[in-house]
């Protein structure tokens, strides 16, 4: 397999590395500024998420179903430029119920620019090996997440997070004009027949079963992560930094390492990188509630190299479960799923994490990826067949 890089490959990953870069700071610092500088309640934490959740919900189908009729570009630049106008609303207006409305706008046009970038990705320029152009997307992307998140934590020690917000904003506006260079994408129109005779397949219900139970854990790492790290481990704001860029950089190194051996993905060895990545997601979740914060950050390092490998399962699954024709649709049926888990995850992991301590939903929801891999040990005891849309995959 070649791994010279094309244009193809890197103005989309560039993108979307600019857009992780210069969106750092609205990550997991965001339950920080919520309680410490808007002075919310942990249930209140736990709302916006869920409602964040909630808009994933919303907009799975009617983004990933857009994006088989209309153009990915158009609505990646569309979540982008909306992105830019919320963001800078949601510098000014600090009154709960006002910035509710304004962060579910935000949620609604960051989940479409998120679909559309991915079926982007999965659709343009099949000819070049999709498993290759997605490793080098997932690699710019985290990359680019570390150094923002790096940089993030030490300037919110000294700039407010209303002017970091406007500073985002700009940046969204300007990469939204940047966006319509994206390749353009193949349409096509299809009756929602088609898109119900996919969803029928058991693979395709227990891929999608399979992802709302492993995105629960979403739902504590959005709402307790970065508290448990401030008031668990005592980190500041740049230490956070510094704690969560380990792990991002860690995740990277996985698509390298991918990326570096050329090897070609089946679905046997998709399900071997699932077990894998779910146990060490799900060890590195529960190890990192320990103390000192060194043996922590080992432990989240753990968790990225379990996670890395997840958003690979995620993608290539999905480009082996569904033909290019209806992968926009099916893409969001799959995120509707996970979007699901996120919002579950949200109402019981944030008003327990306010409770019973931030640790406690880390490591419980720990467990749960981790009982998630029994299925799938079983699974790959079972002779499998490959499909023809590993062809996808493989590219």
């Amino acid at each position: 397999m070649s791994h010279r890089f094309t244009a193809n490959d890197q103005f989309p990953a560039l993108l979307n590395g600019a857009f992780m870069f210069f969106t750092a700071a609205t990550n997991f610092f965001l339950p920080i500024y919520f309680k410490d500088e808007l002075g919310f309640s942990g249930g209140q934490i736990g709302l916006l998420f869920a409602a964040q959740a909630t808009t994933g919900v919303l907009a799975a189908l009617p983004a990933g179903l857009g994006n088989d009729r209309l153009s990915s570009r158009l609505l990646v630049a569309l979540g982008l430029l909306f992105q830019g106008v919320t963001f800078a609303l949601m510098a000014v207006f600090h009154s709960y119920w006002v910035f509710f409305a304004v962060f579910f706008v935000w949620a609604l046009a960051y989940n479409l620019y998120r679909i559309s970038f991915d079926v982007q990705v999965l659709k343009a320029c099949q000819g070049v090996g999709l498993s290759r152009r997605m490793l080098i997307f997932q690699l710019y992307r985290f990359l680019t997440l570390a150094a923002g998140t790096v940089l993030a934590g030490y300037l919110l020690t000294n700039v407010s997070f209303s002017a970091a917000l406007i500073a985002t904003a700009l940046a969204c506006i300007l990469l939204s004009a940047l966006a319509m260079r994206l390749e353009p994408t193949p349409l096509a129109r299809l009756r929602l027949a088609d898109y119900t005779a996919d969803l029928r397949r058991p693979e395709v219900l227990f891929f999608a079963l399979w992802m709302f139970l492993f995105a629960t854990h979403w739902g504590a790492e959005y709402t307790c992560y970065g508290l448990f790290l401030r008031n668990g481990l005592g980190l500041s704001l740049a230490g956070l930094g510094v704690y969560m860029t380990g792990e991002f950089a860690m995740i990277a190194i996985v698509f390298l390492v991918l990326l570096k051996g050329g090897r070609t993905f089946d679905r046997p060895r998709l399900t071997r990188l699932a077990i894998w990545g779910l146990i060490s997601s799900g060890v590195g979740q529960i190890g990192m509630i320990f103390q000192p914060v060194s043996i922590s950050f080992a432990f989240r390092l753990l968790h990225g190299i379990g996670d890395g490998l997840m958003f690979v399962i995620l993608y290539l699954g999905i480009a082996s479960l569904f033909v290019v024709q209806r992968i926009g649709g099916n893409t969001g049926f799959v995120n509707l799923a996970a979007m699901l888990g996120l919002v579950v995850g949200s109402l019981i992991f944030g008003p327990l994490g306010e409770r019973m301590g931030y640790d406690v939903p880390l490591w419980s929801s720990g467990v749960i990826t981790m009982v998630l891999a029994l299925p799938l040990m079983r699974r790959s005891k079972k002779p499998a067949t490959a499909g023809a849309a590993e062809a996808i995959v493989n590219g």
